[in-house]
C-alpha cells in the first residue's frame, strides 16, 4: 500500500443529517437534499465519536491444536456527538417524541423510547469529503446536559447503529474508495 497524501483528511467542518429510517444514501453526498435534513448545530470543541463494542472473543482448540480457531461475537458500532440548538428537533432526539401541543413548549414525557432515523454525516476538510451513511440508527439521550457559563448548552445524544436486514450496517463515501472507476 503506497503513502496517499490526499486520502489524509482533518474534518474541520461537517454536517449531521437524518431522515426517515432505512431511507437510502444521498444520491450527492456532497449535497444530501430533501428528505436528509441537517441536524442542526453540534459540538465542534467535542466533535463527533464512532464507537465499537467488539463483543467477546473466545479462542477454540482441539487437543491437536489448543488454537485452531478464534470465534467472535458481532461488533455493534454507536456515534457520539452534542447538539447545541435548542429546537423540538433537538429535544426529540434527546428526550424522546414529546408534548409539543403548547407554542414555546416542549413537554418531556415520563419513558419515551429513542427515535429511529437513517443518519448520514458530511466531514468535510476544504475540497477534500468524506461521509458515513447508516441505514438505521436509533437515537437517544448518550450523558447529562451541560449547562456552562462560558460554552454552548450541550444535549448529548448517541446514535445506536442498528442492523437492516440485507444492507451494510454503514458505508463510508470517499474519492479512492471501492472499486477503482
Amino acid at each position: 500500500m503506497a503513502l496517499n497524501d490526499s486520502a489524509v483528511l482533518i474534518p474541520g467542518t461537517g454536517r449531521v443529517y437524518l431522515a426517515a429510517p432505512g431511507q437510502a444514501a444521498p444520491p450527492d453526498p456532497r449535497n444530501p437534499v430533501d428528505p436528509w435534513s441537517v441536524v442542526g448545530h453540534t459540538s465542534r470543541d467535542d466533535g463527533l465519536t464512532i464507537t465499537r463494542d467488539n463483543g467477546d472473543s473466545e479462542v477454540k482448540g482441539t487437543w491437536e491444536n489448543p488454537a485452531l480457531r478464534e470465534r467472535r461475537d458481532p461488533a455493534t458500532w454507536a456515534i457520539t456527538f452534542q447538539l447545541h440548538q435548542l429546537d423540538n428537533n433537538t429535544m426529540e432526539l434527546f428526550f424522546g417524541a414529546g408534548d409539543v401541543d403548547t407554542p414555546g413548549v416542549f413537554g418531556v414525557q415520563g419513558s419515551a423510547p429513542p427515535v429511529e432515523r437513517a443518519l448520514f454525516v458530511r466531514m468535510i476538510d476544504g475540497s477534500a469529503e468524506a461521509g458515513l451513511y447508516v441505514p438505521r440508527v436509533s437515537v437517544g439521550s448518550d450523558d447529562d446536559i451541560s449547562v456552562d457559563v462560558e460554552n454552548f448548552l450541550a444535549f448529548p445524544v448517541r446514535a445506536q447503529v442498528l442492523q437492516v436486514t440485507g444492507s451494510n450496517v454503514m458505508e463510508w463515501y470517499a474519492a479512492g474508495l471501492g472499486k477503482p472507476a
